[in-house]
């Protein structure tokens, strides 16, 4: 994240920040002989006093470690939770859309750079609206949480599952070609229709599914999967349309 407040790249001006003004204040003590001043002054108590000066300061020295450890390590907690926060959908716990972009973003790069192949599914759970007028809202909630851990456990550990939208779901797909892809696609097309869900009515999906190309962007790749969601629609719902299928039926 751009403005993220504990970032490590902040973190490490900080403590450069912190070194160059003890280094600062080492110069200043040397230039006006401070140094010397506090050697004559200890120099002048008896040595019981000096103990006791010592014994403070380094107690203090290690008080003020410790502090200074326990506060680091709730920071870096902190910033765990609210990372994932940031980047998770409150309703069913997929990547949200922030997180996405980011991600089609590395995974384009890293795509065109060594020639890997990379593709995306966009799902959309069909008729969604009627479930949720027919039964209500809570258990439309109910129907997105089922479906999205049915998305969680069809992907493989590589991939990114994502809430791209009220019913809309994306799975981004490294090392993944369009027909590996769109075998994906049917087989959680075909997991959905077998699954029962929170409501008295069978859930089906529809799935757009391209690949990338050498002359694509994130968006122009999200542009050909949602044609292809489109005509899936358009054909009917409950079905998986590929961008190659698209274009030679075209």
């Amino acid at each position: 994240m751009k403005n993220w407040p504990f970032s490590p790249r902040r973190i490490r001006r900080e403590l450069a920040l912190i070194a160059a003004l003890n280094l600062l204040c080492y110069l200043l003590f040397s230039h006006w002989q401070l140094f010397e001043h506090l050697d004559d002054w200890l120099h002048s108590h008896p040595a019981k006093q000096i103990g006791d000066v010592l014994l403070i300061g380094l107690t203090m020295t290690a008080s003020m470690s410790l502090f200074a450890f326990r506060r680091l390590r709730e920071s870096h907690a902190l910033l765990k939770v609210l990372r994932r926060q940031a980047e998770s959908d409150e309703a069913t716990g997929l990547s949200n859309r922030r997180h996405a972009n980011r991600t089609l973003q590395q995974e384009t790069e890293r795509s065109q750079r060594s020639e890997r192949p990379f593709s995306v599914l966009l799902i959309d759970i069909d008729h969604f609206k009627t479930i949720n007028d027919s039964y209500g809202h809570p258990i439309g909630d109910q129907v997105l949480r089922g479906f999205a851990k049915l998305l969680r456990q069809s992907a493989r550990q590589l991939d990114t599952a994502v809430r791209w939208g009220g019913e809309e779901f994306l799975l981004i797909c490294p090392e993944t070609g369009q027909e590996g892809a769109l075998q994906l696609a049917n087989r959680l097309a075909e997991r959905v229709r077998g699954h029962a869900f929170a409501c008295e009515r069978p859930v089906t999906i529809s799935v757009g599914v391209a690949a990338l190309r050498r002359d694509d962007t994130p968006e122009s790749l999200i542009q050909r999967a949602d044609a292809c969601l489109y005509q899936a629609k358009q054909a009917g719902r409950d079905r998986c349309v590929s961008a190659a299928k698209a274009e030679n039926e075209g």
